[in-house]
């Protein structure tokens, strides 16, 4: 046995090596505060690399069948337009590797699979926005991986809310042309090294939104009755997920913005990157800022109007488009 002596020198030696070890970690924690570790953002074009977009076409492919003409997404208050799809093979976001989920409440994260008037689409049924935590990749990813499925042309669509005093909600605003507030400021999905296999480096925006498509909705309105309640105008995607203030309404107005929303830009650069055919559409859901909030019940009787014009005019574009009219 040992004696009391013995004890005693036991627990010195522990408090003595107790103490080594805290001015060991002291130390470490002073020298990693001067010389903290860099932290290298991951790029945009590096968050999902060409074989990554590659697995998820060739699962929805495989799983479809077929390789669709037509891609779409379906934005808030359209999702409806899912219901024009004939025969549709729905596949969650979920079954697709690497595949987000969404996190907005009305947006069910689904793809379609179907046809619509004879041709074959692919649609979507939820997005991704930068607003939620995504990198604008993200965001806008969803493009290339139905570009890798086959599609020619790119039908993207949202809610919106409006600027220009003329319009209404329930109406519908053909997107001509669209002001990025992200690009503003270095902020873009395609910053980063460039892939050739998806697209060149540089791509213009000037004819971001194809003139012809724009002509074919106009002489859709006419033929439905519905000219008045469609218009060709400019977009502004902001960040979100609050609203602009009145300043910034009145901004916008002042450069020529008919409509602001928080989506759908990311998207077409992907698109005309990857050179597809892009036609765009909003549907009004939120009036000029200075007009008077519309009774609820109003507001969702508008809305449903302009969501029953959207699926004709979307019918009758995918049937124009295919039979070359």
């Amino acid at each position: 046995m040992c004696n009391k002596d013995c004890c005693a020198l036991k627990t010195a030696l522990q408090i003595r090596r107790m103490k080594i070890l805290i001015e060991q970690r002291r130390q470490e924690e002073e020298e990693a505060n001067a010389n903290p570790k860099n932290i290298i953002l991951t790029p945009e074009s590096l968050i999902y690399s060409y074989d990554d977009i590659e697995k998820m076409a060739n699962l929805i492919i495989s799983r479809s069948e077929t390789r669709p003409k037509f891609g779409l997404v379906c934005g808030s208050n359209l999702d409806t337009l899912t219901d024009l799809i004939e025969n549709p093979i729905v596949i969650d976001y979920s079954d697709i590797p690497k595949f987000p989920d969404c996190t907005i409440r009305d947006h069910k994260g689904k793809l379609f699979v179907g046809t619509i008037m004879g041709a074959t689409v692919i649609a979507l049924q939820g997005r991704f926005h930068h607003y939620e935590g995504n990198p604008l990749a993200t965001c806008s990813m969803p493009v290339r991986v139905l570009k890798l499925c086959g599609i020619e042309y790119m039908i993207l669509t949202c809610a919106a809310g409006a600027v220009n005093k003329n319009y209404k909600v329930g109406d519908i605003v053909l997107i001509k042309d669209h002001i990025n507030m992200f690009s503003w400021f270095g902020n873009n999905p395609l910053n980063g090294p460039n892939d050739l296999r998806f697209g060149e480096r540089h791509v213009t925006m000037a004819d971001a939104y194809d003139e012809d498509l724009i002509e074919k909705a106009l002489e859709i309105g006419l033929e439905i009755g519905e000219e008045d309640r469609m218009h060709p105008g400019v977009y502004a995607c902001m960040g979100g997920p609050v609203y602009e203030t009145a300043t910034e309404h009145r901004f916008l107005r002042s450069i020529g913005v008919d409509v602001v929303g928080m989506s759908l830009v990311q998207e077409v650069i992907y698109a005309r990157h990857c050179g597809l055919k892009v036609f765009s559409f909003s549907l009004i859901s939120m009036p000029p800022i200075e007009q008077p909030d519309m009774p609820e019940n109003v507001r969702d009787v508008s809305i449903h109007q302009g969501q029953i014009v959207c699926m004709e005019l979307l019918s009758r574009m995918i049937y124009k488009i295919q039979n070359n009219l």
